[in-house]
């Protein structure tokens, strides 16, 4: 499947393909070019509340490097392994600065802030810069879509009750989704969140971006 929206990506233009690595991480999504300039795609406006019930947007997180993903509380099956892989980033970026993590429940009705913040102890994340967000549905569904390019929704015949990625997305203090490359050079688009390697990658490439910064 990652490759699958790797070739996608390339196919629509949206983002550098080959077999060589380049330095800088790859733009994923659409491209547009305005006056000589490129741009890129970027995360749309969106304005949700996390786990203290404060609100939070994409402006808090301008100038941050941050990793998106998709889950709920009650998940019976992978949702647990990703949030520990998270944990296991955030551990490996201890005390840098400009970096956040964002946890978005695709199951808002149920997972009020007071829901989150025992999640979040009960699962050992920091939530010094770790958001778990909740929301109205058609707001998280639409900024999984429209923003992240990820699945939300609900669906009976899924474990839980509820569609989500199993995908980690990277994105600049920008606020554009970014990729690193597989071993062939190819475009990842996306970082599978129960995978080892792609967990490791995704960290040395959030320092990457965090490099940008500075």
């Amino acid at each position: 499947m990652t490759r699958l929206l790797a070739i996608l990506f390339c196919i629509a233009g949206l983002s550098s393909c080959g077999t060589k690595k380049n330095e800088k991480l790859a733009f994923v999504g659409p491209q547009q070019i305005s006056n000589g300039d490129t741009l890129f795609h970027t995360v749309p406006a969106f304005k949700l509340v996390n786990q203290n019930n404060d609100s939070i947007s994409n402006y808090d997180l301008a100038g941050k490097v941050y990793v998106a993903d998709f889950f709920f509380t009650t998940c019976p099956s992978i949702c647990a392994i990703m949030t520990n892989n998270l944990v296991k980033v955030q551990r490996a970026l201890k005390g840098v600065e400009n970096f956040s993590l964002v946890s978005h429940t695709v199951n808002p009705e149920f997972d009020r802030a007071d829901i989150l913040k025992e999640y979040a102890a009960k699962m050992h994340a920091d939530t010094t810069n770790w958001h778990f967000l909740t929301g109205t549905k058609d707001a998280i569904y639409n900024t999984a879509f429209h923003g992240y390019f990820a699945n939300a929704g609900e669906d009976e015949l899924a474990p839980g009750g509820f569609l989500h990625s199993e995908y980690f997305i990277l994105v600049d203090a920008k606020g554009r989704v970014r990729s690193g490359y597989d071993k062939q050079g190819n475009v990842k688009g996306v970082y599978e969140g129960t995978n080892d390697q792609d967990v490791q990658q995704l960290a040395n490439d959030i320092k990457r971006l965090l490099k940008e910064i500075n």
